[in-house]
């Protein structure tokens, strides 16, 4: 029995690595890898085209209006078990690094990392590296890290990472001072490594690593890559003055660390859940610097806050009818600004926020708050990105030969689910 590898390499253009291919040279990347890559599907509704719905469903089987997981971080509100348990059910050891928006309902999983999105069960000696991978992530676009979330970082890489990729990360570290991408993707470096040694450590029949940086990096970069067709957007000089090209970055990058799993006595599976196509219009993405003080001006006093993946945020009350207050003031925010400053979710004690304003912002840029009030906005929030690339909901799916007959006909995302479980039950009825 050959145990089996996910790769979820979140979002990734496999049409555009294609493309760079006929010019550049890729190791594991090659022709042959290229021919032989599947194409998934997931939802036609464009709301719908989230990677924390898509993942769900590829980890559940079921579709988004079946599974009903809409938001990052409420996959606990989902019952069923996920392809995590089942295949541990069946009798095989399962491992995860941060599998986006699962909780870990496993009876004894050789490992267990949760996305830095997602309020999960701590493993007991894992706690503050989750703790610090989640703070370094969540706070990575207002530089607002402590250092000991630096130092902790740091002690787990040379912990964890060999000699020559530590010596790596401290280059990638180095040259993100004005190659600002390459920064995101230190963190899945250190993934891919933590990872490596798990694999190498526990042996398990399952394992799942989920990457991010590049579904990142697309989202920020998509219109300076030499082989993307765009319309004449007027784009702001930090981006035109970039003479490099960060989405081959990315690429080539992926490329080496995945080369790693070459030498492993795994089926490796890769999926990219989605993919991106070049936005249609200049587009800001902004995030509160101080979700707290951002909140105050706007006369909203949570309980606790807690920060989701970009402009999103959860927010928490001591009653329903103190969340009920507070759908009310962002209604008339809203209402006085004449355009929806906010999107936003009331669900009881707890209202899901997204920051929905898109227009670039200087020192003049202001919104009103409930009472008519100016609230100026250039030092309540920071710079997220331009948005360059949105969600398609084609994906991607390369997998061994020897899975092929285990993959249903209908390509759907939710049935990677369905491919692990084949190959495993397979595999458990021979036994």
């Amino acid at each position: 029995m050959r145990k089996l590898i996910l790769v979820e390499l979140n979002e990734i253009n496999f049409d555009i690595v294609s493309k760079y291919s006929k010019k550049i040279k890729f190791k594991f990347f090659t022709e042959n890898f290229l021919n032989n890559l599947k194409t998934t599907s997931s939802e036609k509704e464009y709301s719908k085209l989230e990677p924390w719905i898509q993942w769900v469903s590829a980890h559940t089987g079921k579709s988004a209006s079946e599974h009903k997981v809409f938001r990052l971080g409420d996959i606990g509100q989902y019952n069923e078990k996920q392809i995590f348990e089942i295949v541990e059910d069946l009798g095989f050891d399962v491992g995860a690094i941060c599998p986006m928006n699962t909780k870990n309902s496993m009876k004894n999983p050789k490992y267990f990392f949760s996305d830095p999105w997602t309020q999960n069960e701590k493993l007991g000696e894992n706690k503050k590296l989750e703790y610090a991978i989640s703070s370094l992530v969540n706070n990575n676009s207002n530089n607002k890290n402590s250092i000991i979330n630096y130092f902790i970082f740091i002690f787990y890489s040379i912990k964890i990472m060999r000699f020559k990729v530590f010596i790596r990360a401290i280059g990638l570290f180095f040259l993100s001072f004005y190659k600002k991408w390459k920064r995101a993707l230190i963190l899945d470096l250190f993934l891919h490594e933590l990872h490596l040694k798990f694999i190498k450590k526990f042996k398990p029949d399952f394992s799942t690593v989920f990457f991010n940086s590049g579904a990142h990096i697309q989202h920020h970069y998509f219109f300076l890559s030499k082989e993307i067709n765009k319309e004449k957007l007027e784009l702001p000089k930090k981006y035109t003055n970039i003479k490099y090209d960060p989405i081959l970055d990315m690429y080539l990058f992926y490329d080496k660390i995945l080369s790693d799993y070459s030498s492993l006595n795994y089926n490796v599976v890769i999926a990219t859940g989605l993919s991106q196509i070049p936005y249609d219009r200049v587009k800001y993405y902004y995030r509160p610097i101080d979700h707290k003080t951002f909140l105050y001006k706007l006369n909203i006093k949570p309980c606790e806050i807690y920060p989701r993946m970009s402009r999103d945020f959860l927010i928490e009350f001591e009653s329903e009818k103190d969340a009920l207050n507070c759908e009310e003031t962002l209604k008339l925010i809203n209402y006085k600004n004449k355009f929806d400053v906010f999107y936003f979710e009331n669900r009881g004690k707890t209202i899901f926020i997204t920051f929905k304003y898109d227009d670039k912002i200087d020192n003049s840029s202001f919104i009103f708050n409930s009472e008519g009030k100016k609230i100026f906005l250039d030092k309540l929030v920071s710079f997220v990105a331009i948005k360059n690339g949105m969600h398609s909901e084609k994906g991607y799916l390369s997998l061994p030969s020897e899975l092929v007959k285990h993959m249903p006909k209908n390509n759907h995302v939710k049935n990677i689910f369905q491919l692990i479980y084949n190959y495993f039950s397979n595999i458990y009825a021979k036994n």
